[in-house]
């Protein structure tokens, strides 16, 4: 038997006993938290940045990290981002009566077309509410970040911030040089011509692409119909505009993509004005702390974790997952 047959058995053993383990942990605690957080009226906390009139309150939210469905960014990954507790909070923004406008910071290159888009339709309906809504824009609100900012009140962004990257990609890795080159050969039987259109063990052909732009250009269009009515802009400027590149806040104030200049203490300023209390209190959410907490961390632990060995499993076994991203990548 030849070493690559052996180191290729090998592999294979610990990624299925890996799997088998980290799924019963998985499974172990998730019927944990889940009968224990039974109890537990609602996951979050209130925490005051600024005293003031309870009656008419801003809530303030932050995404900060790229914008992944789930719970987290992976072991390896560096997003910190809790896609399903960021939905949670944008609901409590809308049935809390006491909440009269949102501030949301926003810290990140984008990421999914689908998750980018369920906040856009939380904002949508927050702003429904008679709500209104800022943005302040950190280091950067790119792509996937500016689709969730334009349906915005007013958008802010600090001096140096960075925007725009207006557009869709996708990519994955041709590795059938490699395998050539390695001597390892991928059966496949399909049940069409574009089953595995996106292979990584064969080029792809003209066809294929020009099948998938197709896919790319119906997620672009949402994109500049969305800009085009948040910052009530023609879609030709939004489509000039839309080249992917990415713009300077003072660039960006030129072009009509963000209303002013400044850090978050003058976007509070103008969101209490507009919102006609300039005492407003203003709050942020915080996860429940103690033993629910515990779990809850735990719990996001292990599914990191799950999740980054099947994406190791995943290339090991060349397995595609490409798909459409309003992601800025630098």
């Amino acid at each position: 038997m030849s070493k690559k047959r052996i180191i290729a058995i090998i592999i294979a053993i610990v990624i299925v006993v890996g799997g088998i383990v980290m799924s019963s942990i998985s499974a172990f605690v998730t019927t944990m938290f889940n009968d224990s957080s039974s109890t537990a009226m609602d996951p979050f906390t209130e925490k005051i940045e600024k005293e003031g009139d309870s009656s008419k309150r801003i809530a303030h939210l932050t995404l900060n990290g790229e914008i992944l469905e789930g719970t987290g960014g992976g072991l390896f990954g560096e997003s910190g981002y809790n896609h399903e507790s960021f939905l949670k909070q944008l609901d409590n923004v809308k049935k809390d009566d006491t909440i009269k406008g949102m501030l949301l910071t926003v810290n990140t290159p984008g990421g999914g077309t689908y998750p980018s888009d369920e906040i856009y339709e939380k904002i949508k309906e927050i702003k429904q509410k008679n709500k209104k809504v800022y943005v302040h824009m950190e280091s950067m609100a790119a792509s996937g970040g500016y689709y969730i900012s334009a349906p915005a009140d007013k958008i802010y962004a600090g001096p140096q911030s960075m925007t725009g990257s207006i557009g869709v990609i996708m990519s994955s890795v041709d590795y059938s040089e490699l395998q050539k080159n390695l001597g390892i050969k991928q059966n496949v039987i399909k049940s069409g011509d574009h089953k595995d259109i996106l292979s990584s063990s064969r080029e792809m052909t003209s066809e294929e692409r020009s099948i998938l732009q197709s896919v790319l250009d119906d997620s672009f269009d949402r994109f500049v119909n969305i800009v085009k009515d948040g910052r009530d802009m023609p879609e030709n400027k939004v489509r000039k505009l839309a080249d992917g590149r990415i713009y300077s806040a003072q660039q960006a104030k030129s072009n009509g993509l963000i209303d002013e200049i400044g850090y978050e203490d003058k976007t509070i300023k103008a969101l209490q004005k507009d919102i006609k209390s300039k005492d407003a209190e203003v709050f942020e959410y915080t996860e429940g702390g103690g033993f629910f907490s515990s779990f809850s961390d735990m719990k996001m632990s292990v599914s990191n974790f799950t999740d980054s060995f099947k994406d190791i499993k995943s290339v090991i076994n060349n397995d595609t997952k490409t798909e459409p991203m309003y992601l800025y990548e630098g």
